[in-house]
């Protein structure tokens, strides 16, 4: 099989302090165990090539993998299909800034290719919906990368809402910031064509609909504004949404109140700060998913919380090195499923119910826009629709 990745930034390769590369170290690690002939990575900026070139020596190195990657040059302006020829990749991932997902997205549906797209899938509920009619007409695999669906700390929280530990669910809370150098360095050239509620909390959204089951009702969201301003981008500094969800037919809610910025100083000890609380009627789950336990100090970057649960590389009991972590699983699970799928082992209908497909991530994306429309109405409620 051959992978298409479309876009070479911070997670394909990882630079500018934002990790190892998530996926081509994921795509190295599963070709040992599936049949990857060949990375095929596209973007528009002829630069990328020496970071793909760099990041692959790296991996490969580090896995003892030989997989070719492979960096091409195209036209942001035409659409891949008029420059690729599609039919001889097995899937994609789409690893580009949020605005440019629909239009790849729906190109590579057109022509049957199974993409694995980041969050959040689209910006609008029109847009998602116009993509899974395109994929019901071709009967095309999809999905969205969420992988905190495979954190095993929010599995835990899963199983224990699920067994009724803490009894029904009141409300939730969520506190998840990034450093200032995402949007004023690294998302620099896009950061004003969206905002971090979207690029980021989309994640929690995803999450909660993942751990409960529930469906979103409405939501009401605040924003504040100045910091980012100051480095000339027109984008919101933090977003403040409280989100009321239920079950069809019960008057019950539950209510969730994300905090996200991505404001926080750069010498902050994570990329990510980020807290999970859930409390019900019998008890209550918090999850510290920053600090998990593991610090480290060095002479070059001070302090640092590390998640090596996430995405690293790390030895194996008979010391052979391996990338491994919830962020692997997410897009090993992708190519699995592909195969599968290809292979008549798995059904489309057999996936719906438990990967992040694009009718679940319907229920993310129908948040995500009643948020930008709170934050452009005064706060004022708006009513969710995430019906497929």
């Amino acid at each position: 099989m051959k992978v298409l990745v479309v876009g070479a930034g911070m997670y394909v390769t990882g630079r500018q302090g934002s990790g190892v590369g998530t996926v081509m170290a994921a795509l190295a690690q599963a070709s040992r165990r599936q049949p990857i002939e060949e990375v095929e990575i596209v973007a528009r900026d002829p630069a990328n090539a020496a970071a793909v070139d760099e990041a692959a020596r790296r991996i490969n190195s580090q896995l003892g993998t030989s997989l070719p990657f492979r960096y091409t040059v195209i036209d942001g302006a035409r659409p891949l299909s008029a420059q690729l020829p599609l039919d001889r990749f097995g899937c994609a991932i789409v690893v580009v800034p949020d605005h440019l997902h629909y239009d790849i997205t729906a190109d590579l549906l057109e022509h049957r290719l199974a993409p694995l797209v980041v969050k959040p899938l689209v910006p609008t509920a029109a847009e998602a919906r116009q993509l899974i009619a395109i994929q019901d007409r071709t009967k095309t695999y999809a999905a969205v990368e969420f992988h905190k669906r495979w954190d095993e700390s929010n599995l835990l929280a899963r199983r224990y809402v699920a067994e009724g530990r803490i009894g029904k669910l009141v409300y939730g809370v969520v506190e998840y910031s990034q450093r200032i150098r995402i949007p004023t360095e690294i998302f620099r050239g896009w950061a004003d064509q969206t905002n971090i509620f979207q690029y980021l909390g989309v994640h929690y959204v995803d999450l909660f609909y993942f751990l409960t089951g529930l469906t979103p009702r409405r939501v009401s969201a605040l924003g504040t504004r100045g910091v980012l301003a100051k480095h000339g981008i027109d984008t919101w500094d933090s977003v403040h949404a409280t989100i009321a969800w239920g079950r069809p037919g019960e008057p019950d809610e539950f209510v969730t109140q994300l905090t996200i910025s991505w404001i926080d100083p750069d010498t902050t000890s994570a990329l990510s700060d980020q807290r999970i609380k859930l409390i019900g009627a019998l008890g209550r789950i918090e999850c510290d998913q920053k600090d998990r336990g593991i610090e480290v100090v060095t002479g070059d970057a001070g302090i640092q919380h590390v998640n090596p649960y996430f995405a690293d590389f790390l030895p194996d009991a008979d010391g052979r090195t391996q990338f491994q972590g919830y962020g692997y699983e997410s897009i090993a699970s992708f190519l699995g499923d592909v195969r599968d799928l290809a292979e008549g082992r798995r059904t489309m209908a057999a996936l719906e119910p438990i990967r992040p497909t694009l009718r679940q991530s319907l229920v993310s994306t129908a948040v995500v826009e009643a948020v930008n429309h709170s934050l452009a109405h005064g706060s004022e409620w708006r009513s969710i629709d995430a019906n497929g």
